[in-house]
């Protein structure tokens, strides 16, 4: 029996060592004052960097003793046949304090850091977290910390964490780096169905009344566009929707929200009320839903045009951390690491400069026909659209259409009425860096113009845009530049599409991209006036799309057009039809800074063969135009068109016809839209303003439109001069 009793006390001596060195190898090691409390891995959009850029996998380091620990020596891997895949360096946790380990490169010209700055992040981790896989912290003495398993069914941009109250043990939850949560709380299952609307979303003259209804759990709602939970209004009966208007502004009172013109409306904006609810149980919760109500709004502003509602989490637009329209957490990460002006924060310097998926945030879109029926419903994502304009009060958004939102790969709507392929992106547009101040029409007007030649234009239809309820000003939704863009106007498959634009392919392809540069370098580096080397290049680009793209530009005086805002497109792979030829395409866009609006470098008698706000000209800088205007054949026919447009698309009397036309259908949308973000702000280098008092009025309205009307009506005297001229060309 002693015997016996023996075996047993040895045998729970060896399992309880047997598990003491699980514990040790696999999960929290006791001893050590450092452990991992944060995987991620497959990150799109769960966490950005100390650049402000998600995408890359991390872990993240706690210090959980109460001593300062130096990470001089220790390694990262995840293969334990090579323990020190990553050493670090002379780094320092504090006590409580983290430190993230990324598996991207370090972006930053470290250079410029200030001397005292410190990072608090680590680059260069030269592995990716896979899932199935180990992470393995070790010390100096190369000795197990830590060995990490990492879940096979860990989902895309979820972590694998652990808490305060219980280090060492691990669940799958949602991504918090720099921040250890204090305990575990499971997240609800989204297994509820979604309450439902008595009364649709729309306008009504009067108040109305809404009932809610979902078959299981309670039901609470929010009334500004906020996102509604538990502790929101607890539904209890009929919601009465009054207009809201008189109601204190919310999001059009933020800040933080611009570096250019940073004009809050002093007034009470108009406002829907957009209702989101949401069912909520011990079992889950329901996705959330919402309608947009407009009661009694005034008709100025809105009166033949299209209305868009989009609602979103006030986090997604005005949070700090994930905030998209704001300066944010961004700039304050640059700020810490180095001194950057004002002007140096308008891009990448603030959240609202980051580009890329995972700063698209997940919205809802009720769209309103012109007079105002409700055309569709759809969940979709958003994203800040522009270059300098970013810095403006008023922005820019790209919205697109993925299933992973509700199924649709294309937007439910045309809004062009085109050819039916589908958009699975469009460009609310406000209208450029200065123009938004102005008519906001000078880019989707001059495209306008030539629409049917052989270069690609963005279509546009004007809309008043409401933002989580507010009136957020006058838009253009106009057809965004991508591979849908590609499919809808030239029916080719968007699996197939190159598109290069400001010298970034969309493949992210370097080979796509040099297929282009190959073809400058060409040009460049061989006589084009030999009709061997002119052949050549007839092969490779649509000689008359860049014909009409130059004389477009040439012909408006867009000054920020030839070493910027260029686009083009061709077929990947040669296919059958007119456009699978594999030749290069020209594209329109951002027309803004033409016709006039920069006074002494845009207007009717400037020389745009020669002159050019970027300091680059078709005729000064421009490498690929002015080789091929030394070929006789390509010089006659850039003539021949240049002599056809004017007479045709820029004919005065048709564009004073269309501008009129343009131009009154969106007057009080304008006027309206200047009235809530302009102030007192004076557009530079635009003579008619220099004398602008406000409010925004109908005056200075008909002023602007007669600023571009004048351009077009002296425009074709001047320019034909020049073309003779810059040309050498025979009377």
């Amino acid at each position: 029996m002693t015997r016996k009793k023996t075996l047993i006390i040895i045998l729970i001596l060896l399992c309880t060592v047997f598990i003491l060195s699980f514990v040790g190898r696999k999960g929290f090691a006791r001893r050590s004052p450092l452990t991992i409390t944060e995987v991620c891995a497959c990150n799109k959009n769960a966490a950005y960097d100390d650049n402000g850029d998600y995408g890359a996998d991390y872990i993240e380091i706690y210090n959980c003793s109460d001593e300062s620990v130096n990470l001089s020596g220790w390694g990262l891997t995840d293969n334990r046949k090579d323990l020190f895949k990553y050493t670090f360096g002379d780094v320092t946790i504090e006590p409580g304090e983290t430190l993230i380990a990324w598996c991207s490169p370090c972006i930053d010209d470290t250079s410029l850091y200030r001397e005292e700055f410190v990072p608090s992040d680590i680059h260069d981790i030269p592995f990716k977290i896979s899932k199935g896989e180990v992470c393995i912290l070790t010390s100096p003495d190369e000795k197990y910390v830590q060995r990490l398993p990492i879940p096979y069914d860990l989902p895309d941009n979820k972590s694998y964490s652990s808490s305060l109250d219980d280090l060492g043990r691990y669940n799958i939850c949602s991504a918090t780096p720099y921040y250890v949560e204090e305990t575990f709380i499971p997240e609800k299952r989204v297994n509820l169905e979604a309450p439902s609307f008595s009364i649709s979303g729309g306008w009504y003259e009067k108040d109305i009344v809404v009932s809610l209804n979902a078959p299981k759990g309670d039901i609470y709602y929010s009334l500004n566009g906020s996102v509604p939970d538990a502790e929101s209004y607890k539904y209890e009966g009929p919601i009465t929707i009054s207009n809201r208007t008189a109601d204190p502004n919310i999001w059009s009172a933020m800040g933080d929200i611009a570096t250019a013109n940073t004009y809050l409306p002093d007034f009470p904006v108009d406002k829907a009320t957009v209702l989101k609810a949401v069912a909520i149980s011990d079992d889950g919760t329901s996705e959330i839903v919402s309608q947009t109500y407009f009661i009694g709004l005034d008709s100025f502003g809105y009166e033949g045009i299209s209305v868009m509602s989009v609602s979103m989490d006030p986090d997604d637009l005005f949070g700090y951390e994930k905030g998209i329209y704001v300066q944010g957490r961004v700039k304050d990460i640059y700020g810490e690491k180095m001194d950057l002006d004002p002007f140096e924060y308008v891009y990448d310097y603030c959240n609202y400069g980051k580009e890329g998926r995972g700063w698209e945030r997940p919205v809802n879109i009720e769209f309103f026909s012109e007079d105002h029926d409700k055309i569709f419903e759809q969940k979709a994502g958003i994203r800040i659209h522009g270059g300098f304009s970013i810095g403006q009060n008023q922005k820019s958004f790209n919205l697109y259409s993925r299933a992973e939102y509700d199924g649709n790969d294309y937007f439910k709507y045309d809004f062009f009425k085109g050819n039916g392929n589908g958009y699975s992106k469009v460009v609310l547009r406000s209208g450029g860096s200065n123009d938004q101040f102005l008519t906001k029409q000078r880019d989707v007007f001059c495209q306008s113009l030539v629409s049917g030649r052989d270069v690609g234009v963005q279509r546009a239809i004007p809309c008043a845009l409401f933002l989580n309820g507010e009136y957020w000003g006058m838009y253009f939704i106009q057809e965004g530049i991508g591979e849908s863009y590609i499919h809808e106007n030239y029916g080719i498959d968007e699996d197939n599409v190159i598109i290069v634009k400001n010298n970034e392919v969309n493949t992210d392809d370097p080979n796509d991209l040099k297929m282009y540069t190959d073809l400058v370098d060409y040009v460049s580096s061989h006589d084009m006036a030999d009709d061997g080397n002119y052949r050549y290049i007839e092969k490779k680009i649509d000689i008359q799309s860049m014909i009409d793209y130059y004389i477009t530009e040439i012909y408006v005086a867009n000054g920020d057009a030839f070493s910027n805002n260029l686009a083009l497109w061709r077929v990947k792979d040669p296919t059958d039809g007119k456009y699978g030829d594999g030749k290069w395409r020209w594209l329109l866009y951002d027309l803004d800074e033409s016709c006039a609006l920069i006074t002494e470098m845009t207007n009717a008698s400037v020389d745009s063969f020669v002159e050019g706000h970027w300091e680059i000209s078709p005729l000064n800088g421009d490498v690929l135009f002015s080789s091929m205007i030394k070929n006789p054949e390509f010089k006659e026919r850039f003539v021949n068109s240049f002599i056809e447009m004017t007479e045709n698309n820029f004919q005065y009397e048709k564009v004073h016809d269309k501008l009129s036309e343009l131009s009154a259908k969106c007057k009080d949308a304008d006027i309206k839209s200047q009235e809530r973000f302009r102030g007192d702000f004076v557009i530079s280098s635009y003579e008619p303003n220099e004398d602008y008092a406000p409010p925004y009025s109908e005056e200075d309205y008909d002023s602007d439109i007669a600023v571009i009307d004048s351009f077009f009506k002296e425009r074709a005297l001047y320019i034909t001069e020049y073309m003779k001229t810059d040309l050498g060309l025979s009377d």
